[in-house]
């Protein structure tokens, strides 16, 4: 993310919040996310800050623009698009601690079209149908990370199946947006994407739906019933916690283009 887009995103935050909660680190970070004098933070998504703001545009990407290079829609062209707020307060006694994104290279990768690092697994985006998220909840396991075991095979199956739509966004950078809990430090202390990233106790990390990648791609998509997922830190990378406060969901009710009538989405709460 370039410095342009994080003044971008502080400008757009209202009432923030998204949280990730976890138990401890399940990969190796190096010297990153090392806890802050023993504490852990505890990461969630707010469900309020997904739900007020979801919408559908239809937008149009040239095959040269990083949107396509790095794979935020799945070709060049017209997409129809489902927007969305993410919002992750940190609700733990512990901050988030990230530093320098260089001195990483355990969670960071370096994207050539924007010419700056990603860290790519901070949420998951997730549009099912309400049968296949049912069958999800009713049988995943949050404690466990989702790329492996029973959840990796569960979210598989359900996206061979055309149960779940997965989002494509693969450009994270987490930093003090705006304070979220009472008592919170009024002054940020992670500000930067180039050299100091992390969330600190009671601050909120957003990116607006405006931004590039904050949707789900529903080209062809039917009208119906649907459940917006959000679930931040899914693969247990970053040390937390509880992980199992990391998953939050929204029914929505898509409606597909007629004729001159562009499509629509109605949030059922």
């Amino acid at each position: 993310m370039s410095r342009f887009m994080t003044i971008v995103r502080v400008a757009l935050v209202g009432t923030l919040s998204f949280f990730v909660a976890v138990a401890g680190a399940h990969a190796d970070t190096g010297l990153c996310a090392v806890p802050n004098g023993g504490a852990l933070p505890d990461l969630v998504i707010d469900a309020n800050a997904l739900s007020r703001q979801v919408q559908v545009t239809e937008e149009k990407y040239p095959n040269a623009g990083c949107t396509v290079q790095e794979g935020f829609v799945t070709t060049p062209g017209t997409h129809v698009l489902l927007r969305f707020t993410t919002s992750s307060p940190n609700i733990g006694p512990g901050s988030l601690v990230i530093g320098d994104p260089n001195q990483c290279p355990g969670l960071f990768t370096f994207s050539a079209c924007h010419g700056h690092l990603h860290f790519k697994e901070y949420t998951d985006y997730r549009l099912w149908t309400e049968d296949g998220y049912a069958m999800w909840v009713a049988t995943r396991d949050l404690s466990s990370p989702s790329n492996t075991g029973k959840n990796a095979a569960l979210l598989a199956d359900a996206a061979k199946t055309r149960q779940l739509i997965n989002g494509r966004k693969a450009g994270f950078c987490m930093i003090d947006s705006s304070p979220y809990l009472p008592g919170a430090n009024p002054t940020a202390t992670f500000t930067s994407c180039t050299s100091n990233q992390g969330l600190s106790a009671g601050w909120a990390d957003t990116y607006d739906a405006r931004l590039d990648g904050q949707w789900i791609e529903v080209d062809g998509l039917k009208e119906g019933i649907y459940v917006l997922e959000n679930h931040v830190n899914a693969e247990h990378l970053l040390p937390e916690t509880n992980y199992t406060n990391n998953s939050t969901a929204v029914r929505i009710h898509f409606i597909p283009r007629h004729g001159q009538t562009p499509p629509s989405v109605e949030v059922l709460n």
